[in-house]
């Protein structure tokens, strides 16, 4: 697929190195930031404004198709995450964070700095962040519930990291979401034990 080396950085940006390095062949599997995952269809030739480029093609999920110029693709588009990266991806869905007091809106920018950032770190981050706040409701006993713009973005990370996980373990879409949810269950603390 990809002939490059990893960019340093799990959840960093690619840098120049990296784009220079991809081959973004015809049938390899990219990730599109917050597109989500999808297959280069075609590499071509287009004259725009009488100018002459070389662009990709890319067929993403839910039949959208993306056509870039081969320089913004090397910028925009990355490999699969490897097994390494789904490592990370576990310790962090795993983990948990202190979490802001904000309210949403206050936060909202920095979540959407982290989704369409596209790494699969940064997906895992929101997604562990929401699952916390959840059971953290519900211990209070509060609304179950983000607010709709919020449970929004969650959902989305949650949907993109999956995904992107199936592909690169070869499984299919349900099992990674149970993969997800095994790795956000925690032990539950409030029934008692019996010794």
């Amino acid at each position: 697929m990809f002939l490059a080396p990893r960019p340093s950085g799990v959840g960093g940006s690619f840098g120049a190195e990296y784009a220079v390095c991809v081959k973004l062949a015809v049938g390899d599997l990219v990730v599109y930031a917050n597109h989500g995952t999808g297959s280069v269809a075609a590499r071509n030739t287009q004259t725009v404004l009488g100018e002459t480029r070389e662009v990709v093609v890319v067929e993403l999920d839910e039949g959208l198709t993306v056509t870039l110029p081969l320089d913004l693709a090397q910028q925009l588009l990355r490999p699969l995450a490897s097994e390494a990266d789904l490592h990370v991806v576990q310790e962090t869905l795993r983990g948990d964070s202190v979490l802001s007091v904000d309210p949403w809106l206050s936060r909202r920018k920095n979540v959407l700095d982290k989704l369409t950032g596209g790494s699969p770190v940064q997906l895992a981050e929101i997604v562990s962040e929401g699952a916390q706040r959840e059971r953290e409701r519900r211990a209070k006993g509060a609304k179950p519930q983000a607010s709709s713009g919020e449970r929004e973005v969650f959902v989305k990370a949650r949907r993109l990291l999956a995904d992107e996980i199936a592909l690169t373990r070869g499984i299919q879409p349900a099992a990674a979401e149970g993969w997800i949810e095994e790795q956000l269950t925690r032990p539950d603390t409030s029934s008692p034990t019996v010794s």
